[in-house]
């Protein structure tokens, strides 16, 4: 390798570390507001749960098992993308 394809790939690196840095925080900030809709989303239907019930009439037990079905659909919906997600490849990602 010549010395100038070297001093040229060494100055490339910072822009690539700064390019880097700026897409981990921009995922991080996904993530987090991801993290934020998932526990305001919970909170809403804590919220809204006893207002249902009175209008569909259903026990403090059967209430429970809304929220418990609640929760298994939430994840089922969230659980397949996470794991189809390897099968896509690193390029496919945001953080790549």
């Amino acid at each position: 390798m010549s010395e100038s394809a070297v001093a040229v790939s060494e100055q490339a690196r910072p822009a690539d570390v700064a390019a880097a840095s700026a897409r981990r925080w921009w995922i991080l900030g996904v993530v987090g507001l991801a993290r934020l809709m998932v526990i305001l989303d919970a909170t809403i239907v804590n919220i809204a749960l006893p207002s249902a019930q009175r209008s569909l009439g259903f026990s403090n037990a059967d209430r429970q098992w809304v929220v418990t079905a609640y929760s298994l659909a939430f994840g089922g919906l969230v659980l397949p993308p996470g794991t189809l997600a390897p099968a896509a490849g690193p390029a496919a990602s945001p953080a790549s």
